[in-house]
């Protein structure tokens, strides 16, 4: 009876073991996303015909599980789907899922050990050298060597975690296996997939507003040390215009979806989580940017979001070895494009023909023209070339970065520090900057995780000190000005060093010389301390404390300095020396607490935002300022100055910002999208009966691609959605609704002198608000071909109303008038974007494209219209007559419409417009705007093996601009005259392509026309670089585990018709030339 008892039991365990083993032997092939776990284990049923049985409440069948799983054994896959706390058996035909039960045999199998080994790869194959490895929730762990491989002992049922720099971490379970295959997906994958939003972040196929994103390596090994310019043709709806190529003050303006506003435009910046500026920030120490576009992406910044949003996260650790990397670039500059002035000789004939034309003696007799033709007399009859003087530096710059990232599973920290140095084009023109940020997170325990990110930063700005040292930016529009204007037979300096003067006035060279100099000094400290606490699962408190502290110190130091004539002994003027030091400091407190809940139930998902924001800023101004100094070497002694020359000023302002926000987003089956955002902000910049308001906004998005009735095996994700919203703007000065004092109005009485104070002469006005921008948005996200290519399409309507601005009142009240909400600007767009990725064998590739057309115009000023800025007009208008060409002859000036200021052959003909056969100021019209509808990038990126290249090219179109005076129009203001003058009207050239010279700065000529508009449409090379990466096995000796060299060229060239200085410096006359830069560079890593 036991014999036949034994047998029976033999034959059952050998039944079971056979079914165990036959079950082991299938595999199963599916790819999971988001589906059930109940829908996951009747498809493993399905493939392997056995049935899997479980009590009730034991499985979470609404479990997602999103894998991928390819000829992969039973125990690979019910370990994977089932997670730690359940376990199974096969008895039969069945598998049996049950709770894990925690007792102490449970814990004796933990500690049993095993080795695995294994080797880490990356997309294309590549081994990994240094990844880590390490036992989930333990310190155990390893690195790969320089194959990519790695060796160790771990427990039975842990989980490797493997994670490398610039890759997505990944968690495998080892139970059941003793060999691994990894492969690590890039890092850049998943900047696609998570968009950084309005305090958190969101999937990017859920999201329902137009946000753009930027990744880190767009913004790597550019001969820039500010962010904005980098951003110059990458994101559509993003236009940025660079005025200036002065070091240190060369960030271009940037505006969102265009200009919507009368006042400040500028977007909001927010760095981790609080508002800074963008050169506040390294670009080597970027993450991403986001920039939120439209009201349903901004609204939940309120009142400051107006303009767009800039959100920027910088870099922060990672669980693994300390990883050590080095960025750094040397080069030199040029400048972009300069004007063809004429030379003496040419010039000193056509000033002669200009004083004919205006029936007055030339200047330059016979004798005088001979002298300046043979060059024999430089101190009397020069050919000087002032900006080619100015302008003779090579502008020598370098950069270097080095950075430190690695932590374990209890704190990751990210330390960096930046130096970037870069001298100008002229003599005593510089701009240095160090930076240092430190970002780190620790996990205190289970619920409570803190993170503390510090940074500082401190610039030094020089440039040469002229007679303006209220602001040390005008100093340089000054000596480029004074360069433009010079003319070449003024000598630059005599033969007896001595220097001379432009029209008893100026001498750019000189005083870019030897006139002293100035600095800004700008130093930024911030500190943001933040927590993050799980109250239980789903729901999440939030805090944020961040401080910062600026301070602008500027100090000039202009020296004395003499100017002669030729023949003269004594100066013919001397100009005054003198100190001033001026410090502006501001502090900023910023608190924030919020409430996060995320939650999934079944196909529905549920995330809810609730929080609290206080913001509070002090400012402060303290100057003074001495003049006289006994010698030119009392640097920086301001009591070497005469007392009885002294001057100061200060002043301070304190503001604040409160607020409660919320937002709301559901979607069904990541189908059926909806969010809602709320914002309440009190700011104390109005007054208490208009300081509080409500900014709103709600979206909605529909992925078609994730209906039943949508099989399209090529579309990966088809998304609409739509939006509305509204924002706000605060940009105004403070306490303008107040009758404000301003002091420091002295007055003697009694042969005593005492300080009185007088009312600002600006009327308050009680009533002022937000102004308000509603927007609405209608937008496509589409990606096709296994993410392949991407479209983005937004089509958006931008209204702005109660603009703040001054509406004309009569002179008799006596006072400036007051600020109101008079206004309207209506701004509508178009933006597209497309993105081709794709690797054919050892070559990968991918192209961006993107574009954007916005039309903007004022629709409403309350009768407040003047010329150049009407309804109908666009915010930046140019304002002229139409020009019609020039008059040929007699007859055809009779035949035309009578020219009020009269008109001579080789005039310019100008249009009547009114029909009254006069044309007079009634006929000037709008004759475009000089900031652009048009704007578009390509960014194209190529590797082969070792080696890579980058373009970039950006352009703008329908834009117009008007080219400075100074190098547009003959002897403007006494200056000189350029080469195009060559083809001027004459009786023996009649058809020429100029006008007739004259030598009146205010000749009817040059007047703002349609002639001097031009077009300043124009295609850019903005970056051109190639980089070669050594092979890992020649680092395999050295250490190194990266090593790319590179060479790059910044605004390589620009096609245009614009006959300025560049078609981008249309709005403002910095003279300041735009640089081309030149620079080789390395990026290391150990």
């Amino acid at each position: 009876m036991n014999y036949k008892k034994h047998v029976g039991r033999s034959l059952i365990v050998a039944l079971l073991l056979s079914g165990s083993m036959t079950m082991n032997a299938q595999k199963v092939t599916y790819q999971f996303k988001e589906a059930s776990l109940k829908t996951a284990l009747k498809e493993v049923e399905k493939q392997l015909q056995f049935s899997i049985i479980y009590k009730k409440g034991v499985v979470n069948e609404d479990k997602l599980i999103t894998e991928n799983f390819e000829n992969a054994s039973l125990e690979d896959v019910l370990t994977s789907i089932l997670g730690e706390d359940l376990t199974w058996t096969i008895q039969g035909k069945m598998i049996v899922i049950s709770k894990k039960e925690h007792y102490q045999d449970t814990n004796l199998q933990q500690q049993k050990q095993k080795r695995i080994s294994g080797i880490i790869k990356d997309a294309t194959g590549e081994p990994i050298i240094g990844a880590n490895v390490v036992e989930k929730g333990t310190t155990n762990g390893t690195v790969t060597d320089m194959d990519g491989k790695f060796s160790l002992d771990v427990q039975n049922n842990g989980v490797l975690q493997v994670s490398y720099i610039g890759y997505l971490t990944k968690e495998i379970p080892v139970s059941g296996k003793s060999s691994f295959n990894v492969i690590l997906s890039d890092d850049s994958q998943n900047l696609n997939e998570v968009v950084v939003v309005g305090y958190g972040t969101q999937k990017k196929v859920n999201l329902t507003g137009a946000v753009s994103t930027v990744k880190s390596e767009m913004l790597e090994n550019r001969t820039t040390s500010n962010t904005v310019n980098m951003l110059t043709g990458q994101i559509a709806g993003v236009t940025i215009v660079q005025n200036t190529g002065q070091p240190g003050v060369d960030a271009g303006n940037l505006r969102v979806r265009g200009i919507g506003t009368l006042g400040n435009a500028e977007a909001m910046v927010v760095i981790d989580g609080v508002e800074s500026s963008m050169s506040n920030v390294d670009p080597n120490d970027i993450e991403s940017i986001s920039v939120l576009k439209d009201a349903a992406a901004s609204s939940i910044y309120g009142v400051r979001a107006a303009n767009g949003v800039i959100l920027i996260t910088t870099k922060r650790g990672a669980v693994g070895k300390p990883v050590v990397s080095y960025n750094g670039y040397i080069g030199w500059q040029s400048a972009c494009r300069l004007p063809n002035f004429l030379d003496s000789y040419n010039y000193a004939t056509l000033l002669n023909e200009a004083y004919s034309n205006d029936q007055s003696s030339a200047p330059f007799g016979t004798t005088d023209m001979e002298k300046i033709r043979l060059g024999n007399d430089p101190d009397h009859f020069a050919n000087s070339n002032q900006v080619d003087a100015l302008l003779s530096e090579n502008g020598l710059f370098h950069n270097h970065h080095l950075s430190v990232i690695g932590g374990n599973e209890g704190i990751r920290y990210s330390l960096a520090v930046g130096y970037h140095k870069k001298d100008g084009l002229m003599q005593n023109v510089s701009y240095n900057r160090f930076n240092v940020r430190s970002n780190i997170d620790a996990k205190i325990n289970k619920r409570l995780d803190v993170a503390l990110n510090l940074s500082a930063s401190r610039d030094d700005r020089m440039a040469p000190a002229t007679s303006s040292v209220s602001n040390p930016d005008t100093d340089m529009f000054n000596i480029m000005y004074h360069a433009f204007r010079e003319t070449p037979t003024t000598p630059i300096q005599f033969s007896n060093g001595n220097y001379g003067l432009f029209l008893n006035e100026h001498n750019s060279v000189a005083e870019a010389r030897n006139s002293g100099v100035s600095h800004v000094y700008n130093y930024n400290f911030q500190g943001n301390a933040s927590f993050v606490y799980k109250i239980m699962d789903g729901l999440n408190l939030r805090g944020n404390a961040a401080a910062t502290y600026y301070l602008k110190d500027t100090y000039v130091f202009q020296k004395k300095m003499n100017f002669y004539t030729a023949d003269s002994e004594e100066p013919i003027k001397s100009t005054r020396s003198l100190v001033k030091d001026m410090d502006k400091k501001s502090l900023e407190l910023n608190l924030q607490a919020y409430l996060d809940y995320d939650k999934t139930f079944g196909k529905h998902g549920i995330k809810a935002l609730l929080g609290y924001s206080q913001i509070h800023n002090e400012y402060r101004l303290l100057s003074a300022l001495r003049k006289d100094l006994p010698t030119n070497n009392m640097i920086g002694e301001i009591n070497a100055g005469d007392v009885t020359t002294q001057e100061t000023a200060g002043t301070s302002v304190a503001y604040a910002l409160r607020s409660v926000f919320g937002r709301v987003n559901y979607d069904f089956d990541s189908r059926y999208l909806f969010e809602a955002n709320v914002r309440y902000d009190g700011s104390s910049r109005f007054p208490k009966n208009n300081r509080f308001g409500v900014f709103p906004s709600f979206s909605i998005g529909w992925r078609l691609s994730e209906e039943s009735f949508f099989k399209v095996d090529w579309v990966d994700n088809l998304k609409i959605r739509a939006s509305w919203g509204q924002l706000g703007n605060q940009e105004i000065d403070d306490y303008s609704f107040y009758n404000t004092y301003a002091f420091g109005y002295d007055y003697s009485f009694g042969n005593a002198l005492y300080s009185g104070i007088s009312i600002n002469d600006v009327m308050a006005n009680t009533a002022i608000t937000w102004e308000k921008t509603n927007q609405t948005d209608i937008g496509v996200d589409a990606d096709f071909w296994g993410g392949k290519l991407s479209f983005t399409g937004d089509f958006f309507i931008k209204n702005t109303n109660a603009i703040l601005l001054k509406l004309p009142i009569p002179d008799l009240v006596g006072v400036d008038a007051p600020m109101q909400n008079a206004g309207k600007v209506r701004n509508t767009g178009v933006e597209l974007a497309l993105t081709h990725r794709n690797k054919v064998n050892d070559f990968k590739y991918s192209a961006s494209f993107n574009f954007s057309y916005i039309n903007n115009k004022i629709t409403d000023l309350s009768g407040g219209d003047i010329p150049g800025r009407s309804v109908g007009d666009p915010v930046d208008n140019i304002y002229g007559y139409v020009c019609d060409g020039i008059f040929r002859s007699e007859q055809e000036i009779e035949n035309s419409p009578k020219q009020v200021w009269g008109a001579q052959k080789g005039d310019l003909k100008y249009r009547d417009l009114t029909g009254d056969n006069i044309v007079d100021q009634n006929d000037r019209q709008s004759l475009g705007s000089t900031f652009p509808k048009i704007n578009f990038g390509l960014r194209l990126n190529f590797e082969y093996k070792n080696f890579d290249f980058t373009a970039l090219l950006q352009g703008a179109g329908m834009v117009k601009g008007l080219v400075a005076n100074e190098i547009s129009k003959a002897f403007y203001n006494g200056g000189k005259v350029t080469e195009c003058w060559l083809d001027r009207w004459t009786p023996d050239n009649p058809n020429a392509s100029y006008p007739r010279l004259t030598i009146s700065s205010s000749s009817r000529n040059y007047m703002t026309s349609s002639f001097w508009a031009q077009n300043a449409s124009y295609l850019k090379m903005r970056n051109l670089q190639i980089g070669y990466s050594l092979p890992r096995n020649v680092l395999t000796n050295i250490g190194v585990s990266k090593l790319r060299l590179y060479c790059s060229i910044d605004n390589l060239f620009t096609i245009t018709g614009f006959d300025g200085l560049d078609p981008e410096m249309v709005t403002t006359k910095t003279y300041y030339p735009l640089t081309r830069n030149y620079s080789f560079g390395v990026n290391v890593s150990f």
